[in-house]
C-alpha cells in the first residue's frame, strides 16, 4: 500500500472493522463524548454550555496526541484495524468539536456562537495547524515503517498541543463564571480532562520510542507526562487543598477515579520497561496501546461526571 493512500475520513467507515471487546468500549466512549452532556445543559436556561465548552476544548488537546499515537501504531503494523479506526474517529471528532466551539451544538450542550475575539483567534490558529497534520496522519499506510513521515508528525505534536492547551486556558478563564460555573468545578473539569491528554501523549511517546523516532525527546516527555498523570490522579482521588482540588464530590466519581488508579497501576511494569530503554515486543506494544485508550476513556467518563455535578447547585 502506498504512503499516499488516504483513509476516508468517515465515521461510518470504522464500522467495517471487527473490534476486540476493549476497543469497542473505547471507541463507543469516544464517539459518545460529543453527546454525553448536552441534555443537562439544555435544562438550565442561563447556561450556554460553560462546563461543556471546557470539557470538549480539552478533548481537542487529547485528539492532537491520540491521532499521532494511532498513526504511529498503524505505521508500525500494531493493532492495525483498531489504530485505523481510532485515527479516523479522531479526525472526525476534531472537526465536530471545533465547529461546536465556534457555532454551538445543542446536542453537545454548547449553545450559541463564540464571539470573544481572543478565543476565535486561538481556534483559528489551532485549525490552521491541525490541517497539515491531519493530511499527513490520514495518509499513513499500514505497516509502512515510514519513520520520516511519523517523525514529521511528531515534530508538529508539541506546537499543536501548546495551541490546544492555550485554547483550554482561554475558554476556562472565559466561562468559569460563578453564575454558571464555579471556579472550583472548572478546575476539576480541566484537570480530569487533561488526564485524557496525558494518556494519549504517553501512548504516542511509547510508540515513538519503540519505533526509534525522536527517542530522547520522547523518553523525557514520557517521564514528565507519567509523573504529572500520577500526581494529578492522586490529587483528584484524595483532594489537594493547597491548590484548591476538592476530594471526589460523588460516589460515582470516586469509583471512576479508583478504577483509573487500578488501570494506571496495572500499566506500570510495561511502562517502566519503556522508560528504562528496554525493547518491548509487538504484543507489549499492543497492550500499552489498548491500556492508554482505556485510561483515556475512563478519565473521559470521570470528566463528564464532573461536568454533570457542576450543575447540581444551579
Amino acid at each position: 500500500m502506498s504512503n499516499q493512500s488516504k483513509l476516508p475520513i468517515k465515521l461510518t467507515a470504522s464500522r467495517r472493522f471487527a473490534f476486540s471487546g476493549l476497543s469497542r468500549i473505547v471507541t463507543a466512549a469516544s464517539i459518545g463524548l460529543c453527546l454525553a452532556t448536552g441534555a443537562t445543559a439544555q435544562s438550565i436556561a442561563t447556561d450556554v454550555g460553560a462546563s461543556e465548552r471546557i470539557n470538549i476544548a480539552g478533548q481537542l488537546s487529547t485528539l492532537s496526541q491520540r491521532i499521532i499515537a494511532s498513526a504511529c501504531n498503524l505505521n508500525s503494523g500494531i493493532t492495525v484495524r483498531e489504530s485505523q479506526a481510532v485515527l479516523q474517529i479522531s479526525a472526525q471528532q476534531f472537526g465536530v468539536i471545533s465547529e461546536a466551539l465556534l457555532h454551538g451544538n445543542r446536542g453537545m450542550g454548547v449553545l450559541g456562537d463564540e464571539t470573544r475575539a481572543r478565543t476565535l483567534q486561538v481556534i483559528d490558529e489551532l485549525n490552521t495547524a491541525w490541517g497539515p497534520l491531519l493530511e499527513q496522519a490520514t495518509a499513513t499506510a499500514v505497516a509502512a515503517d515510514d519513520t520520516a513521515q511519523i517523525k514529521a508528525l511528531a515534530d508538529q505534536s508539541d506546537p499543536l498541543l501548546r495551541t490546544a492547551n492555550i485554547l483550554v486556558s482561554e475558554i476556562t478563564g472565559q466561562y468559569a463564571d460563578p453564575v454558571a460555573l464555579l471556579h472550583a468545578d472548572a478546575l476539576l473539569i480541566d484537570l480530569s480532562g487533561r488526564q485524557r491528554t496525558l494518556a494519549a501523549q504517553m501512548s504516542k511517546n511509547v510508540c515513538l520510542i519503540a519505533s526509534g523516532i525522536n527517542v530522547e525527546e520522547a523518553q523525557a516527555e514520557l517521564a514528565k507526562s507519567a509523573k504529572l498523570f500520577s500526581d494529578t490522579l492522586s490529587a483528584l482521588r484524595n483532594g489537594l487543598e493547597s491548590v484548591g482540588v476538592r476530594p471526589p464530590p460523588t460516589e460515582r466519581i470516586e469509583e471512576g477515579l479508583q478504577f483509573a488508579v487500578e488501570e494506571w497501576d496495572a500499566v506500570q511494569p510495561l511502562l517502566a520497561q519503556v522508560q528504562n530503554g528496554e525493547t518491548i515486543d509487538q504484543a507489549a506494544r499492543q497492550r500499552l496501546f489498548f491500556a492508554f485508550l482505556g485510561i483515556e476513556s475512563r478519565m473521559n467518563n470521570v470528566t463528564v461526571q464532573y461536568d454533570k455535578n457542576s450543575k447540581l447547585g444551579l
